[in-house]
């Protein structure tokens, strides 16, 4: 209200829309614009404001889009929401120079090249408001580590601004890791956790769109009840039908990459399953936190399987950009130091956000503290020695001694010229018939066929595994292939 810049920090539901509301409805003279990253955000912001605000995006016409600057620049509302890209429009800018008194960069962490979440577009944004003669810059965030929120005040050039961080504790979310070992233990642990008693609503996030397409096909057929699935790939009606259906009740359950979930504010969400370990705890945190806005007890479970890390150490290898490598690293480390970590779960979100208030569960804590959930114990896989009791995958090998799949995949990495990647070095070890498996002799190699049984994603799953632990190492580039690691 004094014109000062602000950095807000505060958990999702807490109210950060109401902190740049209502200072914006108040102020008579001044449009206050906001910038959001996503239409659905804002949308909903633009639909509970009832006639004091504008939105202006690509998906509505652009003679839609002129009335609503017409109407904010005469006055006749009082805020006018804007995609970031907007500002690179011929003119758009030229026309609010004078007129705006507060700039609200809304999920302000998309600045920062360290959030979990930085876009190009967010770059500028400093410089604009300020060649817009702004009166002040509000800079809105639920996910700053202060690593973050340092480089968000740098980014915008936010001058002695005020800070607001009210904690990340949410007490009446209850935090647990279940690993997993193979698709059918994800699978299996999905749908046990969902078939529970007062689970849902519940929001699944898959790490791929494929993945969520299959998830949402195969949980409708289990439930007996429309599951759709939201993913950037899908048409823009189709994803806002699966929106609206999920905020109306008439779907209980959506499965959704992470195109799903800022801005969506629906109360009564039980549960919140990721069935894929995410690039960050930030995004983790703020995924999670979709769960019980209403302040009743709600879930957030990870299921975790070491494909997953062996994905992440892939993608990181993939980064050109040596900072963007480093912060692939530093990431990586904070959520796998998450989920393998000994300690309280709450207390390690807590202290990665540099929140040093003590943990005020209200319920449930973590598995750490209370215990694995029921579904833990049906996730388990079956352990080697059980495999080759019973006939499954891996047993009855000749040539590698009691399933020794680890011996297996390193011999097969040693040994294969060309050097092959880690499809191929499964394809072998199952005893694919390909034409580059024929043409380069990789049927002769050490392995070969030894583990005809095991499904790909179960053998994909340890070589992963061994990338992990350092065994393996991943030539990055292009087309990556796997050497022995000195560990190894």
């Amino acid at each position: 209200m004094d014109g000062r810049d602000v950095l807000l920090v505060m958990p999702t539901g807490a109210g950060k829309s109401l902190c740049y509301q209502l200072p914006a409805l108040e102020d008579d003279e001044h449009l206050t614009v906001v910038v959001s990253p996503l239409v659905s955000l804002m949308q909903d912001q633009v639909d509970g404001l009832a006639g004091r605000a504008e939105l202006i995006n690509a998906q509505r016409s652009p003679s839609d889009n002129a009335e609503s600057l017409r109407r904010a620049l005469a006055g006749e509302s009082r805020m006018l929401y804007v995609a970031p890209e907007r500002f690179w429009a011929p003119g758009f800018g030229e026309q609010l120079k004078g007129k705006v008194g507060l700039f609200v960069v809304d999920e302000a962490h998309c600045v920062s090249q360290w959030g979990h979440d930085f876009r190009p577009e967010y770059f500028k944004l400093g410089e604009i408001a300020r060649r817009l003669g702004v009166r002040s810059i509000f800079a809105a965030t639920a996910t700053a580590t202060p690593r973050v929120a340092g480089d968000i005040i740098r980014r915008l050039g936010l001058r002695d601004p005020v800070r607001i961080a009210t904690g990340f504790e949410r007490p009446n979310l209850s935090y647990d890791v279940v690993p997993v070992r193979g698709e059918r233990a994800r699978e299996g642990a999905l749908s046990a956790l969902l078939n529970e008693p007062g689970a849902l609503p519940a929001i699944v996030y898959s790490g791929t769109r494929k993945r969520t397409d299959e998830t949402a096909r195969r949980l409708s057929r289990e439930l007996g009840e429309p599951v759709p699935a939201y993913h950037a790939g899908i048409e823009r009606e189709d994803r806002a039908a699966a929106q609206r259906d999920f905020m109306s009740g008439a779907a209980r359950v959506v499965v959704a990459t992470n195109a799903f979930g800022m801005g969506v504010d629906k109360a009564d969400v039980r549960t919140v399953v990721h069935e894929a370990v995410p690039s960050s705890l930030e995004a983790y945190y703020q995924e999670a936190g979709r769960a019980g806005r209403d302040e009743l007890p709600s879930r957030c479970v990870l299921l975790a399987s070491a494909q997953d890390k062996g994905l992440h150490v892939f993608f990181i290898n993939q980064a050109e950009d040596a900072e963007a490598k480093s912060q692939g690293w530093a990431n990586y480390r904070a959520i796998w130091g998450y989920v393998d970590g000994e300690g309280c779960r709450r207390a390690a979100i807590l202290r990665h956000f540099g929140d040093r208030t003590p943990p005020q569960a209200e319920g449930r804590c973590c598995d750490v503290c209370d215990g694995p959930l029921a579904i833990a114990q049906a996730a388990k896989p079956r352990g080697s020695a059980d495999r080759a009791a019973t006939g499954g995958p891996g047993a009855g090998s000749a040539r590698v001694p009691s399933g020794d799949v680890e011996a297996a995949v390193v011999a097969v990495v040693e040994a294969a010229r060309p050097s092959v990647g880690r499809t191929r070095a499964v394809e072998i070890l199952r005893g694919g018939r390909s034409k580059v498996v024929l043409q380069n002799d990789y049927d002769e190699l050490p392995g070969y066929g030894e583990f005809s049984d095991w499904r790909a994603d179960e053998l994909l799953e340890e070589v992963d595994a061994l990338i992990a632990a350092g065994r393996l190492a991943s030539t990055g580039g292009r087309f990556p292939k796997l050497v022995v690691a000195e560990a190894a």
